[in-house]
């Protein structure tokens, strides 16, 4: 008896992930985009990242809306609750950004159940760095996430860019990347911009049937005047003009991760 397909997305976010799920269709992604259950699962040997982590996701809305505590989730819990969800399906999907960040580690310690249970494919979605940042950096700013005091989006821009935040990890493509790959998983990593241009021949033979693309946003780059589309109303998060002396100048400092995005398929 053949396995379930469980399709793993681990980011990039503001990178057209929504657009990616929805495109996958015959998959169960019903259960909620985001929920976080593996990623929560791998901080549980930290304490301090734990219990942010605890505090910041097991608020009541989310238990209500997703159906489960994360600190009752077990792997076993998250194995059976995919099973379940892929029944009648080709398979499932967890379409989650912070899978992006789980600890080499930890992959490695569940790699083997999670084999056992599930045709297991990683897919990273990747966008131009400088833009998926910039907008990430927007929606930071624009909802006071970080707390940032900066007077713009791009004053707050400039300071990840020279000083570093622990809030924009996504930036570290090449890392990310190695998180999964190194570990073994059967990780394809994806050119957000040379899907949407209409090349997907390696995405389709990876999922294995052919795909037909939900709109974003993201493409062609528009910054704020980018159109608002049914279902993703979060891909429009720019609200200030990237200039191209700042994309130039964000450029060379991201010159290392755009090493690695400029050869993906």
């Amino acid at each position: 008896m053949s396995k379930p397909t469980l399709i793993i997305c681990a980011g990039t976010g503001w990178s057209a992930t929504r657009s990616l799920m929805f495109s996958l269709e015959g998959y169960n992604h019903g259960l909620c985009k985001e929920d976080h259950i593996l990623y929560g699962l791998s901080l549980k040997s930290n304490k301090s990242k734990y219990d942010h982590f605890i505090n910041h996701f097991e608020t009541i809305d989310r238990q209500k809306r997703y159906g489960f505590t994360h600190q009752d989730q077990t792997l076993e819990k998250y194995i059976d609750l995919y099973l379940e969800n892929s029944v009648g399906y080709k398979g499932v999907t967890d379409f989650t950004n912070a899978n992006q960040f789980i600890d080499p580690f930890f992959l490695r310690r569940i790699k083997s159940r999670l084999h056992d249970a599930f045709d297991v494919k990683v897919m990273m979605i990747f966008r131009d760095p400088v833009r998926r940042l910039f907008s990430e950096v927007s929606a930071f700013y624009n909802k006071k996430w970080a707390g940032t005091n900066h007077s713009s989006c791009r004053d707050y821009f400039i300071d990840v860019l020279e000083n570093g935040s622990p809030y924009h990890q996504s930036m570290k493509y090449t890392r990310c990347f190695r998180n999964w790959n190194n570990e073994g998983y059967n990780v394809h990593p994806i050119k957000m911009e040379r899907i949407y241009s209409g090349d997907m021949v390696w995405l389709e033979k990876f999922v294995g049937h052919s795909i037909d693309l939900y709109p974003t946003s993201y493409y062609p780059e528009k910054g704020v005047d980018a159109p608002l589309i049914e279902g993703i109303k979060c891909q429009k998060s720019d609200t200030e003009v990237l200039s191209e002396e700042d994309y130039e100048y964000a450029k060379g400092i991201l010159k290392h991760e755009y090493v690695f995005w400029n050869v993906l398929i």
